[in-house]
């Protein structure tokens, strides 16, 4: 009978054990963020760079909906947000922000970017254009108010250009509960990226952040250089032409919090 209440316990024990354990439900090959949409609840969501489209997964990670957003011949799809049900408008379908940019070498020696924003349904509809917009975000202004900052950049002129555009909203946001609210929220972009003479490596600072860091390391997680950054622009030009040839990483550091590195490869 002990030998039997032993053998019980241990079994109860594993199965308290297995139970506990961490399980990898599904691998994505794209960045995945999670959305509380109005009437469907909580969906996961992509960002497609290479098929310009968000697509859309239910919570058991099977595809619930897929939206394409238009992007003209040689740009990028640079970030998706705020997909939502009425924070736009007050139907029923999906919406959602998308910003996308092009690299424009006027000069063997000079190069911007040159970026665009655009306010979709699921449908593909414009529902807003706004040129040079590079980031957007959806601000509280009242208990029920919200409104779109859009911040513009004109890179084609030095000093460059910025501008910010305001609009009301209709609806209000509905956020997903998650630790992901409280992640650095950067956008690192390298350009030309394989570069082999000047790369520019652009980041975004979160909010009343002043100053950071900005770190390269080697693939064998070796910091090569670090820089000191601020508000006051969004890049830093780097000449590559002294470095070995191979893989590198970057990314920003402040208040003891490391943003995601970024890839980049020197030829």
């Amino acid at each position: 009978m002990k030998k039997l209440i032993l053998a019980a316990g241990i079994i109860i024990c594993l199965a308290i054990t297995v139970s506990g354990q961490l399980t990898l439900e599904q691998t994505y090959n794209y960045s995945v963020g999670v959305v509380k949409l109005e009437t469907f609840g909580y969906k996961y969501f992509l960002m497609d760079v290479p098929n310009s489209q968000c697509r859309i997964y239910n919570m058991d990670h099977s595809l619930f909906k897929s939206i394409n957003c238009a992007v003209p011949a040689n740009n990028y799809l640079a970030d998706i947000k705020y997909v939502s049900q009425n924070l736009f408008d007050s139907d029923s379908d999906i919406e959602l922000v998308y910003t996308y940019y092009e690299y424009v070498q006027p000069t063997e020696t000079t190069y911007y970017y040159k970026y665009h924003s655009r306010v979709i349904n699921e449908n593909g509809s414009n529902m807003l254009d706004i040129d040079a917009a590079r980031f957007i975000y959806v601000y509280k202004s009242g208990d029920t108010q919200y409104k779109l900052f859009a911040f513009c950049y004109d890179y084609s002129v030095w000093p460059e250009l910025i501008w910010t555009k305001v609009y009301s909203l209709p609806g209000v946001w509905v956020s997903a509960e998650t630790m992901a609210s409280a992640e650095i929220d950067m956008t690192l972009n390298a350009f030309p990226n394989p570069a082999s003479d000047v790369i520019r490596l652009a980041y975004q600072l979160p909010e009343n952040t002043g100053i950071a860091k900005l770190n390269l390391i080697d693939s064998n997680g070796k910091m090569i250089r670090n820089f000191t950054v601020d508000k006051h622009t969004d890049y830093i030009e780097l000449n590559v032409n002294g470095f070995s040839p191979g893989v590198y990483y970057y990314n920003i550091e402040y208040n003891n919090q490391r943003s995601p590195s970024k890839k980049i490869v020197i030829q």
